[in-house]
């Protein structure tokens, strides 16, 4: 009986000032009715020397502060696992440019000397098409075909690593959602 009234006496004042510290309702009821569970579970350990309502209040009081320091543990934990998984990402995505940089670079010399010339004053140097044709006495249609064909080649010989690139990433997807 002595719990009943304290739980009807106090449940509503500790759950109020519960949740103005932790700002969820679902938290403060979990709170508040977890101590009211360990008050039961221990009602024959318990030494009250002051109040009822004393003892609660910093039993309340003590719970709000190890649910805080638990959040803001998680959040730590989560930040700097993120922070973890972002430089992992960047690290991983930089060595995918280098990796992708070096197979372009390996697909423009594969190209024949003129076809590399061309595409080389075109797309490295920024040169236009009617430049390139007038520097090396070409006409422009001669420069296009010949563009068209340096970008189809290199297009071919980068395919298989898109399509690597697209099976690492599924898989890793699916990986993350399986962990």
């Amino acid at each position: 009986m002595a719990f009943e009234v304290l739980y009807n006496r106090y449940w509503e004042k500790f759950y109020t000032l519960c949740y103005w510290h932790v700002l969820d309702q679902d938290t403060a009821k979990d709170i508040v009715q977890e101590l009211f569970i360990d008050l039961w579970d221990k009602r024959d350990k318990i030494d009250i020397r002051e109040t009822a309502e004393g003892y609660l209040k910093v039993a309340v009081r003590n719970r709000v502060l190890n649910h805080i320091r638990s959040v803001n543990t998680k959040r730590r934990h989560y930040d700097a696992a993120r922070s973890t998984l972002e430089k992992e990402s960047q690290s991983e995505d930089l060595n995918n440019e280098r990796e992708l940089r070096k197979l372009y670079q390996e697909e423009i010399g594969k190209l024949p000397p003129r076809m590399k010339e061309i595409y080389m004053l075109n797309k490295e140097q920024g040169m236009s098409i009617a430049e390139v044709a007038g520097q090396l006495a070409l006409s422009e249609q001669t420069v296009k075909n010949q563009l068209g064909n340096a970008l189809k080649k290199i297009r071919s010989g980068l395919e298989h690593y898109r399509l690597l690139s697209l099976i690492v990433t599924i898989a890793g997807f699916f990986g993350k959602i399986l962990i």
